[in-house]
């Protein structure tokens, strides 16, 4: 355990260093306000345009942050020549990626307290404290993140960063049309398209579960049911990903 903490520590460190984080969370902090100029702009209930901008802001920067930080990983670690030192170490070599793991959740923690801190600041001030449902979007926003990074660890451990990253924007999509793609399968007549739209909708990750913006927006009470369904869809998937990327890093040769 204390490997995996030593690792997740490290990681945390260097992940909040990285100035290309920093230009993101810039970025995004500018969205938050610029959100705010919807006012001037908006014909009808602006204030829900105003979180609805601010809110997906968040969303879109959060899968920008989970896709950076995981499909770098071991192309990291090789470039930098430390990927060899750490395959000979005694510990099992899925310590290295739960601690990788752990630490980038960490980071996405981190910057999803600095972005909710600016929500409250610029859209609180003038809406008045956000309610209960946007805190639980958020907690199922990091459920959500926490699936698509340990997807993007696994895409890692077996592949290099470009086809890493062309399949984990490919896995973000489908998921967040899932239930699209469902639709489409179920009316269409080809046998093939059929059942390649349900292989896809049950293999893939279902973001619409664990996505419950839209209540937010409206202002709307998220129901029990929803928020633990969700939560355990996304960390159930999560463990069997992890286990997934445990499982091809512990066989990949780094000779």
């Amino acid at each position: 355990m204390s490997a995996i903490w030593a690792i997740a520590v490290n990681t945390w460190r260097e992940s909040i260093r990285d100035r290309v984080l920093y230009s993101l969370f810039f970025f995004s902090a500018v969205i938050i306000v610029i959100s705010l100029g919807a006012k001037e702009l908006s014909i009808g209930d602006v204030d829900k345009v105003v979180r609805s901008v601010a809110l997906g802001s968040i969303r879109l920067f959060g899968y920008g942050f989970s896709l950076l930080l995981g499909v770098g990983l071991v192309y990291k670690e090789i470039e930098q020549r430390t990927i060899y030192t750490i395959a000979s170490k005694p510990f099992p070599r899925w310590h290295f990626v739960l601690g990788k793991y752990l630490g980038l959740m960490g980071v996405l923690a981190t910057l999803l307290l600095g972005m909710g801190t600016l929500y409250c600041l610029s859209v609180g001030l003038q809406q008045g404290f956000p309610g209960a449902e946007v805190f639980w979007s958020w907690l199922l926003l990091y459920v959500e993140l926490g699936l698509l990074t340990a997807w993007a660890l696994l895409l890692s451990c077996g592949s290099s960063p470009t086809v890493a990253t062309f399949f984990a924007l490919s896995v973000t999509v489908i998921g967040n049309l899932a239930d699209d793609i469902w639709r489409f399968g179920h009316q269409a007549e080809s046998p093939g398209v059929q059942s390649a739209s349900e292989a896809l909708y049950w293999l893939l990750p279902n973001f619409s579960m664990l996505n419950v913006s839209e209540l937010a927006v409206h202002q709307q009470d998220v129901p029990w049911d929803r928020i633990l369904g969700g939560m355990g869809y996304g960390l159930a998937y999560t463990v069997v990903v992890l286990l997934g990327a445990f499982a091809i890093f512990s066989r990949r040769d780094f000779k």
